[in-house]
């Protein structure tokens, strides 16, 4: 169905189940974006990779060192509201686009908390299909080798387990690596029972995009893991750092450290004893154990010279200030005095620290919004957490969307420019995604960076700032 129609479908279906003109009018315009994927004439959306194999669309440029796209789009025009639309939702096919760009003998490397694989007749799991197809293809095609370590609790069932298997062990695709109630942790699972492994990275060691002889890799984050529930119901952003070699060695290390501890509650002697850490190039691991975990002990890691970007991973130590309320706490209102959040939850054990930080900001003159998502696969928004809101008059700085949202997003920025820092990742605002499970959190900041790479955070920067414009649309009191 031609882009036009699909709007307008979305557009009265939208006016007629949410019943706000506002929300429809912020979501018209979806933020663009540089990067170039290949695009299906007929429908306008990102190509997909088709069944029989004898293709892999991919960019048709070379990608800056930052991108990022939302599924806006998406949710525009046929998805939130459809529930009989089958066909994969273009955000997927973007992600299936980026791995076919991964080159001849590569690896892909992938943390992540959960995936679904095959689903029902009445409800295909189309979207995570499309990119199955396309590791398929590279694997068949290209030799690349292709490895998952997620978590195997309760999030994932055996029946989910089975499908996994069939789609992706039994043909050939893909290794899979499980741990439990998170991969660092090597209590019993009654200790800290809500530590999970809740990444959700991709790395490829090489691309096809630039053929100067030089080795090009990816990392990609997302918000959302690679499953229709994620896909379709809630607001996702995708993030591609492109050609930060030290930045993928960090992933890469996280990975294999992870998968060392996969196999059981416990993980194993060598994760117990922390004997089998490795790095890669010239990263190495900062592990050591704290409460029967494994914390990272630096707060931060710088990435190639020039990029102004670093990585900080959980589970952290508990005597330091999380990367959350250590970046508030380094802001200089007269300079960056924009600060947008856009968070799916904040629970009762880190309210009061976060909002009493973004509450001085505000009173030291910062421009301070905050969107948390009402909605959710778990209470996102507490009783508990809306009473700390009323006790620092934070009712109208912190608001709830109206549609779920899953970003993890921060900026902070000058009131007129895109010039500043953005914060994007994994990890909620919890006491758990901070101290407990496995998350990470990227850090680009164009004032560190050099002149090129400036540029494309500022332009990326301003990518999130026109998402978060969109999420903040219809905004109402949390309750």
């Amino acid at each position: 169905m031609p882009n036009t129609a699909r709007k307008t479908s979305w557009l009265q279906r939208a006016i007629a189940a949410v019943g706000t003109l506002a929300l429809v009018t912020g979501l018209s315009v979806s933020p663009a974006s540089a990067i170039s994927f290949t695009i299906d004439g007929t429908t306008e959306e990102a190509q997909a990779v088709p069944q029989d194999l004898s293709a892999c669309p991919t960019l048709t440029s070379t990608p800056r060192a930052f991108e990022a796209w939302f599924n806006t789009d998406d949710m525009e025009y046929r998805g939130y509201l459809d529930a009989n639309n089958q066909s994969p939702w273009s955000y997927a096919n973007k992600m299936a686009q980026v791995i076919c760009g991964a080159k001849q003998g590569s690896s892909i490397m992938i943390g992540m908390y959960f995936i679904r694989a095959i689903g029902t007749t009445a409800r295909p799991e189309s979207d995570a299909e499309i990119i199955w197809r396309a590791m398929d293809y590279v694997r068949s095609k290209r030799g690349v080798s292709i490895g998952f370590v997620m978590d195997g609790g309760s999030i994932t069932p055996s029946s989910a387990k089975s499908n996994i298997y069939k789609r992706l062990v039994d043909s050939g695709i893909a290794k899979v690596y499980w741990c439990y109630n998170g991969c660092f942790n090597t209590n019993s699972k009654k200790v800290f029972p809500y530590a999970i492994n809740h990444e959700k990275f991709l790395t490829i060691s090489d691309t096809i995009w630039q053929n100067d002889g030089k080795t090009h890799p990816v990392v990609f984050s997302s918000s959302g893991q690679f499953a229709r529930s994620q896909v379709r119901t809630y607001w996702q952003e995708a993030s591609l750092i492109y050609g930060d070699q030290k930045l993928y060695d960090y992933f890469v290390s996280r990975y294999k450290n992870m998968r060392v501890c996969t196999g059981s509650y416990s993980g194993g002697s060598d994760c117990k004893a922390g004997s089998a850490w490795s790095g890669s190039g010239d990263v190495v691991p900062t592990l050591r154990k704290a409460r029967g975990i494994w914390v990272d002990s630096l707060y931060r890691h710088g990435t190639d010279s020039g990029r102004g970007t670093f990585v900080s991973f959980s589970p952290q130590p508990q005597g330091v200030d999380d990367y959350y309320t250590a970046q508030f706490n380094d802001v200089d209102c007269a300079v960056d005095s924009k600060i947008r959040v856009a968070m799916y939850r904040l629970t009762i054990t880190r309210a009061t620290i976060f909002v009493k930080a973004l509450a001085s900001l505000k009173n030291r003159g910062c421009d301070v919004k905050i969107l948390l998502s009402q909605k959710g696969g778990a209470q996102t928004v507490s009783k508990d957490v809306v009473k700390v809101l009323k006790k620092y008059n934070a009712t109208t700085m912190v608001r709830c969307t109206r549609i779920p949202i899953h970003t993890k997003m921060i900026l902070i920025t000058p009131s007129t420019s895109s010039a500043g820092r953005a914060l994007f990742g994994t990890a909620n605002m919890t006491t758990s995604g901070l101290r407990y499970s496995e998350e990470h959190v990227i850090t680009v900041d164009s004032r560190r960076a050099d002149a090129a790479t400036s540029a494309d955070i500022e332009r990326v920067i301003a990518v999130y700032q026109a998402g978060w414009n969109e999420l903040n649309q219809g905004n109402r009191a949390c309750h």
